[in-house]
């Protein structure tokens, strides 16, 4: 079975598992016939954001306007929380796999559906670091046309993060001026990015993380048999994120690359340099590209970790590798709090420009921890 058919994509994937509470605040506003017109769904990556965007978009091109809908165009969006559903209210977003929208949405072929997503570069033939303005403009005249199969226009963005400057301005101009009968649902992962104009024009939706019951026995019921110690590895790691917790352990690669971070990071500030050489090797050449991505994701993890951990010193903190709240106590010790939020910063921007300036991905693998074993600004 290949990856996709075990994992498929948010639009083809039916279920969604443990969002009932942000499920049940979408159907309140829908049923109270004051749907608003932007949704801003938030939460870690891999939680199943874009999963619940397009159950909420396969659920709009299959229904038609609620009873309490006098006036689409005048549908509110700074009201109060719409009062519960009465007793015989929808209680669940289901599509039947079998139904026609299901399989249209799935092949993105509906036509009152539009996704935003970044595109292939023609000239290198790779995904674009960014979702352009003409990508969005192109969004923006689908929206003014009125629907054409359904009772709605559903845009979906995935994600928001990915906007730059000049698309998400664009963005914005529709949502400060929102055609009837149209719903925006925006992906983001980090929110506090975006535009506070951006932010404030939508309702928001925040995704809880699953609880690590919840996640192991996902992992379990997906075929994926872990030892206890990868187990519980891999569920920390993934933070309440599904789908991190499925890239983890269908794929030894990344908690394979996390025992190197975390045999480096155990030694600070005195690396084991064939350690730091033989990761480095791994992460050069065009077939390291990926291992390259996993490996800043996983040490970009543990320094938000420590960080957060340094802020509250939370004493119930479970290691993720032997030695790991004295290495804590050892950073904390030997610099301050502003020290290592500074440091983290720089090591972000030393690897947000690999991509941007071609950079030697060895060489900045190795840079970034020389800035870690610094204490000094």
């Amino acid at each position: 079975m290949s990856d996709e058919q075990r994992f498929p994509p948010p639009e083809a994937t039916a279920h969604l598992i443990g969002h009932d509470a942000a499920e049940a605040s979408f159907l309140r506003a829908y049923e109270s016939g004051r749907m608003p017109h932007a949704w801003l769904i938030t939460g870690p990556r891999g939680i199943g954001k874009a999963t619940l965007a397009f159950r909420m978009a396969r659920f709009l091109l299959s229904h038609g306007l609620p009873a309490q809908a006098e006036e689409p165009a005048g549908m509110g969006l700074f009201g109060e929380e719409p009062e519960a559903a009465p007793a015989a209210a929808l209680t669940s977003l289901d599509i039947p796999t079998d139904h026609p929208i299901f399989r249209r949405v799935r092949e993105l072929s509906h036509s009152d559906l539009r996704v935003l997503r970044r595109s292939v570069n023609e000239k290198t033939g790779k995904l674009r670091a960014e979702i352009t303005i003409d990508e969005v403009r192109g969004a923006i005249e689908f929206l003014h046309m009125t629907p054409g199969e359904s009772h709605w226009r559903v845009l979906v963005v995935d994600s928001a993060d990915e906007l730059n400057r000049n698309a998400a301005n664009a963005l914005l101009k529709i949502l400060e001026e929102p055609r009837p009968r149209t719903v925006i649902l925006l992906i983001s992962h980090a929110p506090g990015r975006l535009l506070p104009t951006i932010r404030s024009r939508c309702r928001k939706l925040a995704l809880e993380p699953l609880s690590e019951t919840v996640i192991r026995g996902e992992l379990k019921r997906h075929g994926i048999d872990l030892g206890s110690g990868e187990m519980a590895l891999c569920s920390a790691l993934s933070e309440g994120s599904l789908g991190r917790a499925l890239e983890f352990g269908s794929d030894s690669t990344g908690l394979d690359l996390f025992q190197s971070v975390a045999q480096l990071l155990a030694a600070w500030p005195n690396y084991d340099t064939n350690v730091l050489h033989r990761v480095g090797d791994k992460l050069a050449g065009k077939a390291g590209e990926g291992q390259f991505e996993i490996a800043v994701t996983l040490l970009d993890w543990w320094l938000t970790r420590f960080i957060r951990w340094s802020a509250v010193q939370d004493i119930q903190m479970i290691e993720v590798f032997p030695g790991e709240r004295g290495l804590m106590q050892r950073l904390i010790g030997a610099a301050s709090l502003d020290h290592w939020l500074q440091s983290w910063e720089k090591v972000t921007r030393l690897f947000a420009r690999v991509a941007s300036a071609n950079l030697d991905r060895k060489q900045a693998w190795a840079t970034a921890w020389l800035v870690l074993a610094s204490t000094k600004g």
